[in-house]
């Protein structure tokens, strides 16, 4: 069945506005725990704009996450003190994300100009103690090359996808992903799935890609605020059992 991993990052963007705590993202957490899904994602960036190198060590303390119940998975760049903090909260994932100075959100996945080197040592500092996915192209050299560094999994980006949904491009991107997949498993790595993901498009992609894992955060929040977060996630998981087995 595939894993439901939620980012609350953009909880976090709406307490950062104001001082204090409110919206609390571990009351967030809670309700995203008490729903059963299987994971939290939290993505810190440099410039702390969403979630800090601090609410991982919160969200590392949380009892479900340390006694193993439900997933941290922490996404961001190969910043020393993100993979320092990822590694001390106890985080079953690290997804290694590329970073384009300026962007709004992640879009593109690791390529060739990337460090190659910065991720094979990432891998090896987390020690096989944590899953290490890398955020990719739907290519095969951007599969190739996550698996030559000994990474566990990919996560293909999927806002192309979404953005095209709606057209007959969608289905041509969506084969792009399936063979990629292939070839990702093929590499004995896990494949996973992130970026404007809803209940819409979603049924569709995991008829097409078989995925251990999907990512979604925007799309649950955004409907949150209209439907309330405990019943915008019981339609999310009931899309998952109907379509991720």
């Amino acid at each position: 069945m595939t894993r439901l991993s939620v980012n609350l990052n953009k909880f976090a963007l709406v307490r950062n506005s104001r001082d204090g705590d409110f919206p609390d993202l571990l009351h967030a957490a809670q309700v995203v725990i008490n729903s059963g899904c299987d994971g939290l994602t939290l993505h810190p960036r440099a410039d702390a704009r969403h979630a800090t190198l601090d609410d991982v060590l919160r969200f590392g303390q949380l009892e479900s996450v340390r006694n193993g119940m439900v997933e941290l998975n922490v996404e961001g760049d190969l910043r020393p003190e993100l993979m320092r903090t990822a590694k001390y909260a106890g985080a079953r994932q690290f997804t290694v994300v590329p970073v384009i100075p300026g962007e709004k959100t992640s879009s593109r996945g690791w390529r060739a100009y990337d460090d190659q080197q910065a991720l094979k040592d990432a891998i090896a500092f987390f020690g096989g103690k944590t899953r290490i996915s890398v955020f990719c192209d739907a290519t095969m050299h951007s599969v190739d090359l996550a698996a030559s560094a000994g990474a566990d999994a990919v996560e293909f980006y999927t806002g192309e996808y979404a953005r095209q949904f709606h057209t007959p491009q969608a289905e041509v991107i969506l084969a792009g992903i399936a063979e990629a997949a292939e070839r990702a498993r093929a590499h004995g790595m896990q494949i996973h799935g992130g970026h404007d993901l809803d209940t819409e498009n979603l049924p569709r992609y995991l008829q097409t890609v078989k995925t251990e894992e999907v990512s979604i955060g925007h799309a649950i929040t955004s409907e949150a605020l209209f439907r309330g977060l405990d019943g915008v996630l019981k339609d999310y998981l009931a899309v998952i059992r109907e379509y991720g087995g």
